[in-house]
Formats: C-alpha cells, sequence, structure tokens
C-alpha cells in the first residue's frame, strides 16, 4: 500500500516538475534569428487583406558601426509589409518612463537588401495578393511562422462565422479589421 501511495504522489509530481520555473504558456522558440541582423516573433505575425506584420528586433554588427550614421542600429519594432504595393516600413519601439509607444512607420520599395524582401518572398502568398506562390523550400522559421499564421486565420474565421471580409461590402467594417 505504501509503494501504490509513492507511485501515485511521483506519477502527480513529476509532470510538474519538469517545468518548474518556467510558465507553460512562454515558448523559448517564439523569437528565431533569421540573419546576423534579424530576429524574428514566429508565433505573433498579422495577415491582412494584402497587408502582413512581424514583431521583429535588430541587432547590430560590427559592420553597422563603420562610419557615422544617423540610424538607430539595435531596436525592436514592427515591419509591416504591403504586398499589393511592394512597399516595407519599419516601426521602431521606444521607451520612456510611462511605458513606451511606436514611432511614425516609414514606408519605401523594397530591394534585395531590405529585410522585407526575405519576408514578401515567402509570405505575400498568406494575403492572397496576385502573382505571389508558397516557395518550395523554405527555412524553418518560416514554415513556423505559416502555420502560425493560418491557425490564426482558422480562428477568425470562426469567430467571425459567415462574414467574408475581403468582400468589398464587409472589407472596411470594424469586425473584419
Amino acid at each position: 500500500m505504501k509503494k501504490l501511495l509513492i507511485t501515485l504522489v511521483a506519477a502527480f509530481t513529476l509532470p510538474t516538475a519538469v517545468f518548474s520555473g518556467i510558465p507553460q504558456n512562454k515558448n523559448p522558440e517564439k523569437w528565431v534569428r533569421i540573419n546576423e541582423n534579424w530576429t524574428i516573433d514566429t508565433e505573433d505575425v498579422e495577415v491582412k487583406s494584402g497587408k502582413l506584420r512581424f514583431y521583429m528586433k535588430r541587432n547590430a554588427t560590427k559592420k553597422d558601426f563603420e562610419g557615422p550614421s544617423q540610424y538607430i542600429q539595435t531596436y525592436t519594432g514592427k515591419v509591416r509589409i504591403n504586398c499589393d504595393k511592394f512597399t516595407a516600413g519599419i516601426q521602431v519601439r521606444f521607451t520612456n518612463g510611462f511605458g513606451g509607444y511606436y514611432g511614425p512607420i516609414d514606408w519605401n520599395s523594397i530591394t534585395p537588401e531590405h529585410v522585407g524582401y526575405d519576408l514578401a518572398k515567402y509570405f505575400c502568398f498568406l494575403t492572397g495578393s496576385e502573382g505571389y506562390t508558397q516557395e518550395l523550400i523554405e527555412p524553418y522559421w518560416v514554415s513556423k511562422i505559416i502555420k502560425s499564421a493560418e491557425t490564426k486565420k482558422i480562428e477568425r474565421k470562426e469567430k467571425l462565422g459567415n462574414i467574408n471580409c475581403d468582400s468589398p461590402v464587409w472589407k472596411n467594417k470594424p469586425r473584419c479589421n
């Protein structure tokens, strides 16, 4: 009887002991490095009618500090992609004593050197914008983001019911934005 009691106690406490100290809703793989400068949040991605939004962190490298520059080299912010116009904008997050805020967005055409180029290449097909197709070979972080975006799309569709937010009637309604 005593052995059975000890076994039951061990069976119930072991699974919680494995995760002790780390909340189960915290995913250590949420932020993934995509190149030497950029890290991306793979779970919090927004896909809406021709537009994408990603939370990203930029880390300066040694070559970023060669010569004078007026730009902030290390920051956290949002990278937004307009797939229809093939433009990208970065909003830097600033912090102050009262919390934080996002600065103005600086929209530019996407070039191969811009971080938005790979984002558009891998994710614009999700928006339904014309001409984009899914890449045949994708890095791990891309597959993870696509899975997260598709899961959010299903959840949103279930929440909205039979409403088609891409239709002209509903496109600009608050319920769909």
